[in-house]
Protein backbone atom coordinates (compact mmCIF):
# COMPACT_ATOMS: atom_id res chain seq x y z
CA UNK A 1 0.00 0.00 0.00
CA UNK A 2 2.91 2.34 0.69
CA UNK A 3 4.76 1.41 -2.51
CA UNK A 4 7.75 -0.11 -0.69
CA UNK A 5 9.14 -3.24 -2.42
CA UNK A 6 8.98 -6.35 -0.24
CA UNK A 7 9.13 -10.12 -0.32
CA UNK A 8 6.66 -12.11 1.74
CA UNK A 9 7.95 -15.28 3.43
CA UNK A 10 6.43 -17.94 5.65
CA UNK A 11 7.07 -17.16 9.32
CA UNK A 12 7.74 -19.96 11.78
CA UNK A 13 6.73 -18.76 15.29
CA UNK A 14 9.40 -21.04 16.80
CA UNK A 15 12.07 -18.90 15.11
CA UNK A 16 10.40 -15.55 15.70
CA UNK A 17 12.19 -12.88 17.78
CA UNK A 18 9.33 -12.84 20.31
CA UNK A 19 7.92 -16.27 19.60
CA UNK A 20 5.09 -15.04 17.39
CA UNK A 21 4.46 -13.70 13.91
CA UNK A 22 4.70 -11.33 12.15
CA UNK A 23 8.13 -9.74 11.96
CA UNK A 24 10.18 -8.08 9.22
CA UNK A 25 13.82 -7.97 8.25
CA UNK A 26 14.83 -4.68 6.65
CA UNK A 27 18.41 -4.48 5.44
CA UNK A 28 19.58 -6.76 8.25
CA UNK A 29 17.44 -5.14 10.97
CA UNK A 30 14.87 -7.43 12.62
CA UNK A 31 11.63 -5.73 13.71
CA UNK A 32 9.08 -7.90 15.56
CA UNK A 33 5.41 -6.87 15.86
CA UNK A 34 3.33 -5.43 13.04
CA UNK A 35 2.91 -1.93 14.44
CA UNK A 36 6.60 -1.58 15.31
CA UNK A 37 7.36 -2.68 11.75
CA UNK A 38 4.99 -0.06 10.35
CA UNK A 39 6.56 2.71 12.45
CA UNK A 40 10.05 1.61 11.36
CA UNK A 41 9.03 1.66 7.70
CA UNK A 42 7.48 5.11 8.08
CA UNK A 43 10.68 6.51 9.57
CA UNK A 44 12.89 4.97 6.91
CA UNK A 45 10.82 5.26 3.74
CA UNK A 46 8.35 8.04 4.45
CA UNK A 47 4.66 7.99 5.26
CA UNK A 48 2.50 8.24 2.12
CA UNK A 49 -0.52 6.71 3.85
CA UNK A 50 -0.92 8.53 7.17
CA UNK A 51 0.97 11.81 6.79
CA UNK A 52 -2.20 13.66 5.74
CA UNK A 53 -4.14 12.67 8.86
CA UNK A 54 -4.87 15.26 11.53
CA UNK A 55 -4.31 14.46 15.20
CA UNK A 56 -7.98 13.67 15.81
CA UNK A 57 -8.12 11.30 12.83
CA UNK A 58 -4.89 9.64 13.93
CA UNK A 59 -6.31 9.20 17.45
CA UNK A 60 -9.47 7.56 16.09
CA UNK A 61 -7.42 5.28 13.86
CA UNK A 62 -5.08 4.38 16.71
CA UNK A 63 -8.03 3.50 18.95
CA UNK A 64 -9.63 1.35 16.25
CA UNK A 65 -6.37 -0.46 15.56
CA UNK A 66 -5.79 -1.14 19.26
CA UNK A 67 -9.32 -2.52 19.57
CA UNK A 68 -8.68 -4.93 16.71
CA UNK A 69 -5.14 -5.95 17.67
CA UNK A 70 -5.64 -6.17 21.44
CA UNK A 71 -9.27 -7.30 21.57
CA UNK A 72 -10.62 -8.81 18.36
CA UNK A 73 -7.30 -10.58 17.81
CA UNK A 74 -7.65 -12.77 20.91
CA UNK A 75 -11.24 -13.59 19.99
CA UNK A 76 -9.97 -14.71 16.57
CA UNK A 77 -7.25 -16.82 18.21
CA UNK A 78 -9.99 -18.45 20.28
CA UNK A 79 -11.93 -19.24 17.10
CA UNK A 80 -8.96 -21.15 15.68
CA UNK A 81 -7.42 -22.84 18.70
CA UNK A 82 -10.04 -23.22 21.43
CA UNK A 83 -13.35 -23.59 19.61
CA UNK A 84 -13.76 -27.26 18.64
CA UNK A 85 -15.24 -26.52 15.21
CA UNK A 86 -12.56 -23.98 14.41
CA UNK A 87 -9.83 -26.31 15.63
CA UNK A 88 -11.12 -29.15 13.47
CA UNK A 89 -10.88 -26.84 10.44
CA UNK A 90 -7.44 -25.40 11.22
CA UNK A 91 -5.60 -28.37 12.69
CA UNK A 92 -4.82 -29.78 9.20
CA UNK A 93 -3.05 -26.50 8.37
CA UNK A 94 -0.97 -26.46 11.55
CA UNK A 95 0.13 -30.11 11.47
CA UNK A 96 2.47 -29.79 8.45
CA UNK A 97 4.50 -27.21 10.37
CA UNK A 98 5.76 -29.96 12.69
CA UNK A 99 7.75 -33.16 12.07
CA UNK A 100 5.36 -35.95 11.09
CA UNK A 101 6.44 -38.40 13.80
CA UNK A 102 5.69 -35.98 16.66
CA UNK A 103 3.17 -33.64 15.04
CA UNK A 104 -0.02 -35.02 16.59
CA UNK A 105 0.97 -34.95 20.28
CA UNK A 106 2.91 -31.69 19.96
CA UNK A 107 0.12 -29.82 18.21
CA UNK A 108 -2.28 -30.81 21.00
CA UNK A 109 0.24 -29.54 23.57
CA UNK A 110 0.44 -26.25 21.70
CA UNK A 111 -3.35 -26.07 21.61
CA UNK A 112 -3.57 -26.57 25.38
CA UNK A 113 -0.96 -23.82 25.87
CA UNK A 114 -2.97 -21.48 23.64
CA UNK A 115 -6.18 -22.19 25.56
CA UNK A 116 -4.34 -21.56 28.84
CA UNK A 117 -2.94 -18.29 27.50
CA UNK A 118 -6.41 -17.17 26.39
CA UNK A 119 -7.71 -17.83 29.90
CA UNK A 120 -4.84 -15.80 31.40
CA UNK A 121 -5.46 -12.98 28.92
CA UNK A 122 -9.14 -12.93 29.83
CA UNK A 123 -10.99 -13.94 26.66
CA UNK A 124 -11.11 -17.56 27.78
CA UNK A 125 -13.13 -16.60 30.87
CA UNK A 126 -16.23 -15.56 28.88
CA UNK A 127 -19.01 -17.82 27.66
CA UNK A 128 -19.05 -18.79 23.99
CA UNK A 129 -22.02 -16.52 23.35
CA UNK A 130 -20.30 -13.57 25.04
CA UNK A 131 -17.18 -14.05 22.91
CA UNK A 132 -19.24 -14.06 19.73
CA UNK A 133 -21.18 -10.98 20.79
CA UNK A 134 -17.97 -9.08 21.63
CA UNK A 135 -16.60 -9.86 18.19
CA UNK A 136 -19.79 -8.70 16.51
CA UNK A 137 -19.63 -5.42 18.45
CA UNK A 138 -16.03 -4.90 17.34
CA UNK A 139 -16.98 -5.31 13.69
CA UNK A 140 -20.03 -3.12 14.20
CA UNK A 141 -17.69 -0.42 15.55
CA UNK A 142 -15.64 -0.76 12.36
CA UNK A 143 -18.80 -0.42 10.24
CA UNK A 144 -19.90 2.70 12.12
CA UNK A 145 -16.42 4.22 11.78
CA UNK A 146 -16.43 3.53 8.05
CA UNK A 147 -19.93 4.90 7.45
CA UNK A 148 -20.49 5.65 3.76
CA UNK A 149 -16.85 6.54 3.04
CA UNK A 150 -14.63 4.62 0.64
CA UNK A 151 -12.00 4.22 3.37
CA UNK A 152 -11.89 4.96 7.08
CA UNK A 153 -10.68 8.52 6.57
CA UNK A 154 -12.05 9.48 3.20
CA UNK A 155 -11.25 8.69 -0.41
CA UNK A 156 -7.73 7.31 0.13
CA UNK A 157 -6.56 4.42 2.36
CA UNK A 158 -4.33 4.66 5.42
CA UNK A 159 -2.36 2.14 7.47
CA UNK A 160 -5.46 1.81 9.65
CA UNK A 161 -7.33 0.48 6.63
CA UNK A 162 -4.60 -2.14 6.22
CA UNK A 163 -5.20 -3.38 9.76
CA UNK A 164 -8.98 -3.33 9.37
CA UNK A 165 -8.83 -5.12 6.02
CA UNK A 166 -6.72 -7.91 7.53
CA UNK A 167 -9.27 -8.61 10.26
CA UNK A 168 -12.24 -8.49 7.89
CA UNK A 169 -10.50 -10.82 5.44
CA UNK A 170 -9.59 -13.28 8.19
CA UNK A 171 -13.20 -13.38 9.35
CA UNK A 172 -14.66 -13.87 5.87
CA UNK A 173 -12.12 -16.64 5.22
CA UNK A 174 -12.91 -18.41 8.50
CA UNK A 175 -14.22 -21.83 7.39
CA UNK A 176 -16.90 -22.14 10.08
CA UNK A 177 -20.26 -20.36 10.16
CA UNK A 178 -20.39 -18.01 13.16
CA UNK A 179 -22.29 -14.94 14.27
CA UNK A 180 -19.35 -12.55 13.64
CA UNK A 181 -18.74 -13.98 10.17
CA UNK A 182 -22.45 -13.67 9.35
CA UNK A 183 -22.40 -10.05 10.55
CA UNK A 184 -19.44 -9.12 8.34
CA UNK A 185 -20.80 -10.93 5.29
CA UNK A 186 -24.22 -9.41 5.83
CA UNK A 187 -22.92 -5.83 6.08
CA UNK A 188 -22.90 -4.41 2.56
CA UNK A 189 -20.65 -1.46 3.46
CA UNK A 190 -17.98 -3.69 5.03
CA UNK A 191 -18.03 -6.13 2.12
CA UNK A 192 -17.83 -3.32 -0.44
CA UNK A 193 -14.91 -1.86 1.53
CA UNK A 194 -13.13 -5.22 1.53
CA UNK A 195 -13.70 -5.66 -2.22
CA UNK A 196 -12.41 -2.13 -2.84
CA UNK A 197 -9.08 -2.97 -1.18
CA UNK A 198 -8.99 -6.41 -2.84
CA UNK A 199 -9.31 -4.86 -6.26
CA UNK A 200 -6.91 -2.00 -5.62
CA UNK A 201 -4.02 -4.01 -4.18
CA UNK A 202 -4.48 -7.73 -4.71
CA UNK A 203 -5.81 -8.21 -8.26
Amino acid sequence: MAGVPFESKFGDPRKAPRGKVPWIEDDGTIIPDSQAAIEHLKRRYGDPLDARLGKEEWARGHSLRRMLEEGTYFLAVHQRWADDRGWAAYKPYFLPLLPAFIGGPVIEMIRRAQVKALHAQGVGRYTEEQKLDMMVMDFEAVAVSLGDKDYLFGSEPTSFDATTYAFLTAQVAFPVSTKPKAFVEGNSALMAYKRRIDERYFR
